[in-house]
């Protein structure tokens, strides 16, 4: 075969179920100066580990053969489908597939390409067209190549067959259409005609003007980069057919520019690119033209910006997503000369004096009650102690949270902390008897349980007090080993203590099962926006202090890249993202993973509606947690959202647009539960065998008090 056309740059793709294509591939085969590539196993392998995975029509799709003739080398390809979907798959969730689809179907054209080569290897990188047409007259010559990505071999090749080649060599199946002539202003308008988006990178003010006005009758918007300082602009004759370059040349006609040599269209440049605007070192440089310099300096990594910068602005155009007439620069140095440094790493704040308990038995019984747990460590208690006795009720400053319905999570919260102080009392000889309040005390500010101080004695709750003191919240992963018999009991017998009833799930699919309801519970939570500021208001960081309540980053036992991933995960732009793709799977994986790697999951039941049941479930809750203390276990709460709800009318009010799925995970929860008819639980904790966490939560000194 004879050898290629310098000019050529089209790739011919020869289809295996087309004879004279298959007729062309045979001749080339038998040329010994053809090379043939087929990896086509490689490119069907990967394609199978996309996610989702792809539709049988695409993993059985025809692949193609494609032949390069300046390269003299044919390549065997996935067809144009399953191509499309391999090579942009990288590109979710930047751009959706359907975002994607849409983008296929614009034209868009580029003038010059210098800087634009850039712009059109981002379009074709980033799939913002299904057609393309470069256009230049010039060639590549070795000044060139300090911002063109071309080579010595391609010296004396057009610039837009030297693009148009290595877009092919990206991409067989991008239509290009070379204009190897470039646009003058007698061609304009042809070149414009039919394009979704004109991209202008030529150097001739004349053509740029002429350029314009065609593109301006049409309605078509126009996207501009210059190479100092990041300088875009755009004109968006689609929405507005206003004056080429926003007014700025009205008294200039395209004929005369032509006539203008290049020092007389420096003022114009000017102009364009702003005086004002430019980096000093390109002002430095115009006064330099044709003295020490023969033109303006360019460098491929400014060029590089521009083309980025472009992409985006043609994305924006095809999606019709905001974006405004006028220009905008990104210094590049400017951002760096502003560079800060990152802070330090976080000082541990020392808790030892803060959990020490003091020496008074009353006040070992108020320290006691005050290391309860509570959701989200709010804390939500106003506990106060006399010579006679203890009371405990509602803080009057303490707000339920939305999934803390009807206050539900907060009795269970009470009864913990009643029961620490119950504990406590026992250890020291002043155990007296307890009275629950009727009805619901929590909304009048009336005390919802009282403990007498006595003599009495319980050597069971006594036994306990050590372990209470020491029990805490262990989020780290556990290492996946069962319960045993022993442990078992155990814990069945200090629910049974308290008058209590609890349900030990295990088992890898019953776990597996609640593993993907409580990652989707997550999720929810994260994606529903009073939901989210929730539970973003209950982290603290120790950074900045105020850790006497809420739950500390440190404590939630993330390892380095799970750390890393909370910090997108709590940008409200990044879930609001999610939420309106209605994605975000990712956003309960920690929950997910830790309840696989736990040994089981513990439902404490609920005995009945009233907030005394609640209560009395909280009393039985914290018996549990410090058996399970006890016995070298790692316990974390890890409840639904939904799990205080009622009826459809508690559903609706904690989440509305997602009540079908609600009511879908309270229904499998149940089941995995083996909860009976109207059974309630008022709590689920994670258990496990794992490390110990050294971090335990502080807590807040008002709410906890000696009457005077």
């Amino acid at each position: 075969m004879n050898p290629p056309d310098g000019s050529a740059w089209e790739a011919p793709v020869l289809a295996e179920d087309r004879a004279a294509d298959m007729e062309t591939l045979r001749d080339l085969r038998a040329d010994p100066g053809i090379e043939v590539v087929d990896r086509l196993d490689d490119q069907v392998k990967e394609l199978r580990t996309v996610l989702p995975s792809p539709s049988r029509d695409l993993l059985e799709e025809a692949p193609n053969w494609v032949h390069y003739p300046w390269r003299r080398t044919v390549v065997r390809v996935l067809g144009p489908r399953s191509f499309r979907r391999l090579r942009f798959d990288r590109n979710r969730n930047k751009l959706t597939v359907q975002e994607q689809d849409r983008l296929r179907e614009q034209t868009v054209g580029v003038v010059g390409l210098s800087v634009g080569s850039a712009v059109a290897q981002a379009l074709a990188l980033d799939g913002l067209c299904g057609t393309l047409r470069l256009a230049d007259f010039d060639v590549i010559e070795v000044s060139n190549l300090n911002r063109v990505p071309g080579s010595v071999v391609d010296i004396g090749v057009n610039k837009a067959v030297t693009a148009a080649r290595r877009l092919a060599e990206l991409d067989p199946y991008l239509e290009l259409c070379v204009w190897p002539d470039g646009v003058q202003v007698d061609t304009a308008a042809a070149f414009v005609d039919g394009l979704d988006v004109l991209v202008d990178e030529c150097d001739s003010f004349d053509t740029k003007i002429g350029l314009r006005i065609e593109a301006a009758k049409r309605g078509v918007p126009v996207v501009m980069a210059t190479s100092d300082r990041g300088l875009i602009d755009v004109e968006r004759f689609d929405r507005n057919p206003a004056a080429p370059f926003h007014g700025l040349f009205e008294e200039l006609r395209p004929e005369h520019l032509a006539t203008l040599t290049s020092r007389e269209k420096i003022p114009y440049a000017l102009r364009l690119l702003g005086a004002d605007r430019l980096s000093p070192r390109m002002g430095a440089s115009l006064l330099e033209v044709d003295r020490s310099l023969t033109t303006w300096p360019q460098l491929g990594s400014e060029v590089m910006l521009g083309g980025a910068a472009v992409a985006a602005a043609v994305r924006r155009i095809g999606l019709d997503m905001p974006l405004r007439a006028g220009r905008a620069g990104m210094d590049i140095d400017d951002l760096l000369d502003g560079l800060v440094r990152p802070p330090g790493p976080a000082t541990q704040p020392d808790r030892a004096a803060a959990d020490s308990p003091p020496e008074d038995p009353v006040d070992r019984v108020l320290h006691a009650a005050g290391r309860a747990p509570s959701g989200g460590n709010s804390q939500p208690w106003s506990i106060t102690a006399g010579s006679d006795g203890l009371t405990i009720a509602f803080a009057a400053d303490f707000v339920p949270t939305a999934i803390d319905i009807r206050s539900r999570g907060t009795y269970v919260a009470l009864g913990a902390a009643l029961q620490n102080a119950r504990i406590a009392a026992a250890a020291h000889g002043i155990l007296g008897p307890v009275t629950l309040a009727e009805g619901d005390p929590g909304r009048t500010g009336k005390p919802f349980a009282t403990m007498e101080f006595d003599d009495g004695a319980d050597p069971v709750l006594a036994a306990q007090y050590d372990r209470m003191l020491t029990r805490g919240t262990n989020r780290r992963p556990c290492d996946g080993s069962p319960l045993s018999e022993r442990e078992l009991e155990a814990l069945q017998v200090s629910a049974g203590q308290e008058g209590g009833e609890i349900r030990v799930v295990a088992g890898t699919e019953n776990l597996a099962a609640i593993a993907g309801i409580l990652a989707e519970s997550d999720r929810i939570r994260y994606l529903t926006g009073e939901l989210r500021r929730e539970m973003v208001a209950e982290l603290r960081w120790s950074a900045s202090g105020g850790l006497e309540s809420g739950i500390d980053v440190d404590a939630l036992g993330l390892d380095d890249v799970e750390r890393t991933l909370l910090d997108v995960a709590l940008r409200n732009d990044v879930l609001d993202q999610l939420e309106e793709w209605d994605l975000g799977q990712g956003l309960g994986r920690i929950t997910g993973e830790r309840i696989l790697r736990s040994a089981a999951v513990i439902a404490v039941t609920a005995p009945g509606p009233d907030p005394a049941d609640y209560l009395r479930a909280g009393m039985v809750t914290e018996s549990v947690w410090i058996c399970a203390h006890g016995l070298g276990l790692a316990v974390q709460p890890t409840s639904p959202v939904f799990l205080y709800a009622e009826d459809d009318g508690d559903l609706v009010r904690l989440c509305a647009p997602r009540l079908q799925a609600i009511r879908r995970l309270r229904s499998e929860l149940e089941r995995v539960l083996g909860s009976k008819p109207g059974e309630r639980h008022a709590i689920l904790l994670r258990v496990g065998h794992g490390t110990p966490e050294p971090i335990r939560s502080a807590r807040r000194s008002d709410r906890v008090r000696r009457s005077s």
